[in-house]
């Protein structure tokens, strides 16, 4: 059974708790953990997404906050997945699989074909079991990715 009680867009207030959870569940990844504390400027949630409705909070019932996702508005049809983030100790429970198929539902009534996202090899497995395959080769700034993509509709 999930934790979620509900998906909803985040509120301003909730800036710095949920850049709080973005860096808990970045640092999951022991081996990012020198790069993330060398560039603090990659974590957290920006303000301009939170009030243009780009970030979606999975809740619990007691209004805690399990995980986030922001989109972003791409060309030719493309919408991309920009963060998905959860709570370290509430992984593998379906909050980000839930919060995928919210952005995917959204961005589908949106207009939208397809839904990208650049992910790391370790988490190709996820993205895949949400129905994403695999794409071209991308670079960051935190070294080689790849741009997954997700057919709507």
């Amino acid at each position: 059974m999930s934790p979620i009680s509900e998906i909803r867009c985040a509120l301003t207030s909730e800036q710095e708790a949920l850049s709080d959870l973005h860096r808990r569940s970045s640092y999951v990844w022991e081996e990012d953990r020198i790069q993330l504390q060398a560039h603090p400027d990659a974590l957290g949630v920006a303000w301009k997404a939170i009030v243009d409705g780009r970030v979606r909070v999975a809740a619990g019932a007691d209004g805690r906050l399990l995980g986030f996702s922001v989109w972003a508005q791409a060309t030719d049809g493309v919408c991309e997945l920009d963060d998905l983030f959860v709570e370290p100790e509430l992984m593998r429970q379906c909050i980000g699989r839930a919060l995928v198929q919210d952005v995917a539902q959204r961005a589908l009534l949106a207009g939208y074909r397809h839904l990208t996202v650049v992910a790391h090899p370790r988490n190709f497995a996820f993205y895949e079991s949400v129905g994403f395959v695999t794409g071209e080769p991308v670079s960051t700034r935190f070294g080689p990715a790849t741009r997954l993509r997700r057919a709507l509709g």
